[in-house]
């Protein structure tokens, strides 16, 4: 009897380890997989298309194809047409040939991904707003994560990758693409009598917006400024009310590189702390009655973020917004330690509320 016992719970002792490995490796292949779409977006002066290209995982295998959605029509702070293609696996290669229709080249960009930061990315993720309202008025946090990849090509070859999800966006990294030749005919899928030459000149004219092209005959194509863009400043938002009793209590906040950050929450406002950020292209704040959009001059900001980083490196920056009387609209400047810079070439896009 004691025998017959002793082999059962043996058996029962081998089976519940078995159990907790499987359930060990399906916990590790749940925080391992993450399903995202793919995306392909420029700055919508300088429209791409993609002609083809690839997501590889860790094994080499295939993940899914680039989407082929024709030229973008977006902005540098969106992303493209899904297009249906997407996957779950961590990409660790990526693989793109495209068309920039201003600059009349095709690039190629073949690279490892820093599969390790998306795998981070993903699993940081970020909070957003749930739908539970709760006693103080506001609706609770849970948390969301990323569900889009997203890759911009912009002039000179200048390649990024992000992630997206509600509304957030964070930059993963920067590669470099190279010019390549793709005959017009592989890239048609009717191809056409004109030339290599002749199949550049016609799709600038017809692609590209007429306000670039007069810009781009004028002054040429702006190399390096997305990577100007990229460069980061500490700073932050203040509020100064002419009552001195209002307060920001969420913001939204996007970036000349591309990043968004979503529905910041009260409690983090009013922390204070500086952030490590591109300039903002725009910004949403809510106050306690009203709420405005406001966007920034790159150049503006560029000039005056630029212009403190040299005279004092070591010291954050704070972008003050000033309400008129009732927020019929507002004033804003940038202040560094006792130096303060006003901005005029912003634009208040509306207030609401009241």
């Amino acid at each position: 009897m004691y025998t017959r016992l002793k082999i059962i719970f043996v058996c029962l002792s081998i089976f519940w380890l078995q159990a907790c490995s499987k359930q060990k490796k399906m916990d590790k292949q749940e925080k391992t997989e993450y399903g995202y779409n793919v995306t392909v977006t420029a700055p919508k002066e300088y429209p791409v298309e993609v002609h083809d290209g690839w997501l590889l995982d860790s094994k080499k295998e295939f993940i899914c194809a680039m989407p082929r959605a024709g030229k973008t029509t977006g902005s540098w702070q969106y992303d493209g047409a899904k297009a249906g293609q997407g996957g779950s696996m961590i990409p660790y290669h990526l693989n793109l040939t495209y068309v920039a229709y201003a600059e009349k080249k095709f690039y190629t960009v073949d690279a490892e991904l820093p599969a390790d930061k998306i795998l981070e990315a993903f699993k940081k993720g970020f909070m957003v707003q749930g739908n539970t309202l709760q006693e103080n008025g506001l609706y609770d946090l849970v948390h969301g994560t990323y569900e889009i990849l997203t890759i911009g090509a912009a002039p000179g070859g200048v390649i990024v990758v992000w992630l997206s999800g509600n509304h957030n966006r964070v930059e993963i990294c920067r590669l470099q693409a190279k010019e390549v030749f793709v005959d017009r005919n592989d890239f048609y899928d009717n191809p056409h009598a004109r030339t290599q030459q002749g199949f550049f000149d016609t799709m600038f004219e017809i692609a590209v917006p007429k306000d670039a092209q007069k810009s781009i005959k004028e002054k040429g194509i702006p190399y390096g400024l997305w990577d100007k863009y990229r460069e980061r400043f500490k700073y932050r938002f203040v509020l100064k009310p002419y009552d001195e009793k209002d307060v920001i209590l969420t913001n939204d906040i996007r970036y000349y590189n591309g990043e968004h950050r979503f529905y910041l929450q009260p409690e983090e406002i009013a922390k204070g702390d500086y952030t490590e950020a591109a300039i903002p292209y725009s910004t949403e704040p809510m106050f306690k009655i009203y709420n405005t959009e406001i966007i920034f001059n790159d150049e503006e900001m560029l000039k005056v973020f630029g212009d403190f980083k040299k005279s004092d490196p070591d010291k954050p920056l704070d972008i003050i917004i000033k309400p008129t009387f009732e927020y019929e609209d507002f004033k804003l400047s940038v202040k560094c330690g006792d130096k303060e810079v006003p901005l005029t070439k912003y634009k208040v896009k509306g207030v609401w509320g009241g």
